[in-house]
């Protein structure tokens, strides 16, 4: 399994809803179903937004982050590889957060 992390579109989550205590009870009783739009709270779409941007800025200087799951241990490898696919380096899933936060490769 892979991920490849690329330009993201901006995320406008729309207004919320929330159904009150009442409303879970009777739907906990079977006596009613409930629809609860859940969105992430604002500090998480921040989050989001800043590695938005700092997968733009990596692809800018023709580099990117790429995401598996190694078959024989389990583990996350990240790899650090240019915009044609050449791996440059590899790191630790912490280090790959550092990255997305700011930190230079």
């Amino acid at each position: 399994m892979s991920l490849e992390i690329g330009p993201l579109p901006p995320i406008n989550p729309g207004p919320r809803r929330f159904a009150g205590p009442a409303a879970a009870e009777r739907a906990r009783a079977g006596s009613a179903r409930i629809s609860v739009t859940a969105f992430p709270p604002p500090e998480v779409l921040d989050a989001v937004g800043a590695a938005a941007d700092r997968a733009e800025e990596l692809a800018r200087d023709n580099r990117e982050l790429h995401f598996r799951t190694d078959e024989e241990t389990g583990r996350v490898v990240i790899e650090v590889r240019d915009l044609e696919g050449t791996v440059i380096r590899t790191m630790p899933p912490s280090e790959a957060l550092d990255v997305m936060a700011g930190a230079s490769l």
